[in-house]
């Protein structure tokens, strides 16, 4: 069971000068050219200051745009449907509320860790600003008649349309509440999976356990932080893209690094950059020369073990090159959504680093077993792309 609710949040005048992308694929390049420009989210969801500055600065942002009237409170409740076109690629879903208690419960289901520090800054900056402005990407499994539901909502005139990072970014709006009583019912019996956006959603149970706790009582129960700012796909609306690793220094010989791939691989050189065809094949590019690494055993305890990216952290990354802990060592990076195996060559060739491992993408439904079964997937197992916008619907906490 999965219970949503209508929103009515305040929506940008301007949203492409306004919207950005998430703050944690923002580059520091990027947000330095971003806060030249007073209209941006940036000054909300990256702010300036130390400590507990930071927050305030975000919180003064959010009350600047207010009464600059940069953005503008919805009227009604709605809910939203939310889409991204591009001649490569387009996906669609709804942009609700689902109560975070159904979080608690399990059903919204997660997939991976969260890590101390990025969750206690962003429960820091959602406790001061009172404002969720990043969506939390959640999938449910294919259901003709929520998509129906979703196409007809698109028959009206869009409230938004704008193109920004090379996608046309279109928003439907919906007050009819028998339309939005036919979308609670549907997901009545659904589960959803986060995709992406697991501290987000982390912080928003953080906040919303302080709010309980304060007032001593759950009687608030349609209160705006009882709801997770949600963005929901069907799962054949997602596109995948592989989160690959570079190290940079390899700890060992290159001979005696492919002597060890050949114990658990078949190791074949290849003579140009490549793209993994098909899971279970890796790609790596190791000062120069390029390799196609197979699997040799095909006997996996669970379905988190067939992932490439836990073999990789099984069988090389911890056993051979000693990263035990890939959030935390500082010889391994991660670089997502690059599809060009010529790009990645580049961390080598141009940029001084030893080895990079080009993955194959997660399959979703590998995502929604391994979920269902309880288990989290290595860190950085999934780049889903196009990235969502933060700042096309923000929604106000505070009432």
């Amino acid at each position: 069971m999965v219970k949503l609710s209508p929103l009515t949040p305040y929506i940008p005048i301007n949203p492409e000068e306004f919207c950005t992308n998430p703050y944690d694929v923002i580059s520091k390049e990027e947000e330095i050219i971003l806060k030249k420009n007073p209209n941006s989210l940036i000054h909300l969801i990256l702010p300036d200051g130390e400590g507990d500055e930071i927050y305030q600065n975000g919180k003064k942002a959010y009350e600047d745009f207010k009464n600059k009237k940069l953005i503008e409170k919805v009227s009604a409740p709605s809910i939203f449907v939310y889409r991204q076109e591009s001649t490569q690629f387009s996906h669609q879903g709804l942009i609700v509320g689902i109560a975070l208690q159904e979080y608690e419960d399990g059903n919204i289901v997660k997939h991976e860790y969260t890590r101390q520090k990025p969750l206690e800054d962003r429960t820091n900056h959602i406790m001061t600003t009172k404002v969720s402005v990043g969506l939390v990407w959640t999938v449910f499994q294919n259901n003709n008649h929520i998509k129906n539901l979703i196409e007809q909502i698109k028959k009206k005139e869009p409230r938004l349309r704008f193109k920004k990072y090379g996608y046309e970014n279109i928003l439907w709006q919906e007050t009819d509440t028998n339309t939005i009583q036919k979308l609670i019912d549907l997901f009545k019996n659904e589960k959803v999976y986060i995709a992406d956006g697991h501290h987000r959603a982390a912080s928003a149970a953080e906040y919303r356990k302080y709010q309980v706790n304060n007032l001593k009582s759950n009687k608030e129960v349609y209160a705006p932080w009882q709801y997770l700012l949600s963005y929901i796909a069907s799962d054949d609306q997602i596109r995948i893209l592989p989160y690959n690793r570079v190290i940079k220094k390899l700890s060992l010989s290159d001979n005696d690094f492919l002597n060890k791939l050949k114990q658990i691989f078949k190791v074949k050189s290849k003579k140009k950059a490549f793209n993994p065809k098909r899971k279970n094949e890796i790609a790596i590019y190791l000062k120069g020369h390029w390799y196609q690494l197979k699997i040799r055993t095909k006997k996996f305890e669970s379905k988190r073990d067939t992932l490439d990216v836990a073999i990789l952290q099984d069988k090389i990354l911890e056993p051979i090159l000693g990263i035990n802990d890939p959030r935390s060592d500082e010889n391994i990076f991660f670089v997502g959504g690059v599809q060009d195996p010529q790009e990645m060559e580049k961390y080598v060739t141009e940029k001084g680093n030893d080895l990079v491992f080009n993955l194959y993408p997660v399959n979703i439904k590998d995502l929604e077993v391994i979920s269902d079964s309880g288990q989290v997937m290595p860190p950085k197992s999934t780049w889903f792309d196009p990235k969502l916008l933060s700042g096309l619907v923000l929604h106000n906490l505070a009432g």
